[in-house]
């Protein structure tokens, strides 16, 4: 009875199947953003209508300060942004849906909608999550030291959503293609296409051959990684000492994603860390009055939060037993 059952096989389908509802929550993300800036009165006293200072880090960096824009003109702009890569990486560098396969368990045929695993969009997933079961052991650790992360300031909820939708952009810029990529492309020098193709997708672009400018990568990349995590707390943002571990892990996620899969991949993590996650803290808090502080009592964050932990431990596993048989190797 049990002859054709493949456990591998199982879980890599179980992966795909919550990797595909994932997929959904995500794009619905979408248009809740919009609804919820432009149809609700989430901000109290302030609404899309309102300048707001462009507080970004990227332009403090080079010296722009006191810019104000419209609140709603800038969401939708940075809205319009995310989603034309979101679009984008489903397509990446091949579409993130095939055709149905066919699969026997416990000697019976099921039918799966096939996704691809070499599908950005499902790379950005596989790895977030991973990030996601990480960060939690990470705080955990902490907390057991009272070493504490803190939270982004949450007076006004439409304010903290615009910040924060914008932050990935702005800080992918920053801190991948200008403190990251520029950094490899004058080291590594020698380019199979152009500066831009580099900058864009690095690890595509540039010709690595002897092993100590592979270390010389990796060093850059956990440098950068380090230095990202201390920007979180030494530029503002209300967050303790402890966010500077997390925020590192992240940057090397990212780091290894931008160089690895390109400036959309890493864009899309952290979209998906910043926007979505967000999002539905704000559906809670809008629709259900539920707390931005707590996410326990919002029951939408939380079966997303098992989601991406289930997938996260399926997608370490497989990292761990990549790792292992390197090694043996």
């Amino acid at each position: 009875m049990f002859k054709q059952f493949d456990l591998k096989d199982y879980f890599d389908s179980l992966n795909k199947a919550i990797t595909f509802c994932l997929f959904i929550f995500i794009t619905l993300s979408i248009f809740f953003g919009f609804y919820l800036v432009f149809f609700t009165d989430i901000g109290k006293d302030i609404s899309w209508r309102d300048n707001m200072p462009l507080n970004f880090l990227l332009l403090g960096v080079f010296n722009i300060s006191n810019l104000y824009s419209n609140l709603g003109i800038t969401f939708l702009f940075f809205w319009f942004f995310y989603a034309v890569l979101y679009l984008l990486v489903i397509f990446r560098p091949i579409s993130l849906f095939k055709s149905f396969t066919h699969k026997k368990f416990f000697n019976r045929e099921f039918k799966f909608f096939g996704i691809c695993n070499s599908n950005y969009l499902y790379v950005a997933i596989q790895w977030f999550s991973a990030y996601f079961v990480l960060s939690i052991v990470i705080d955990w650790i902490q907390q057991l030291f009272q070493i504490s992360i803190g939270n982004p300031s949450l007076e006004n909820p439409l304010v903290s959503f615009f910040y924060i939708t914008a932050a990935p952009l702005n800080e992918e810029i920053l801190f991948r293609i200008i403190f990251l990529g520029v950094p490899l492309s004058l080291i590594l020098v020698r380019y199979k296409t152009s500066l831009t193709s580099t900058l864009v997708h690095p690890g595509k672009n540039v010709s690595v051959e002897s092993n100590s400018a592979k270390i010389l990568i990796c060093l850059i990349i956990f440098l950068n990684s380090f230095f990202f995590g201390l920007s979180h707390v030494v530029f503002g943002g209300n967050y303790e000492i402890g966010k500077i571990t997390q925020a590192t892990m992240g940057g090397l996620f990212l780091g290894w994603l931008y160089y690895r899969y390109g400036i959309v991949t890493s864009i899309i993590f952290h979209w998906i860390s910043n926007y979505v996650l967000f999002v539905y803290g704000l559906v809670g808090y809008y629709f259900f009055n539920t707390s931005l502080s707590d996410e326990s009592s919002n029951f939408l964050l939380m079966i997303i939060s098992v989601a991406f932990i289930v997938v996260g431990i399926m997608s370490m596993h497989k990292g761990a037993e990549r790792i292992l048989k390197y090694i043996k190797k």
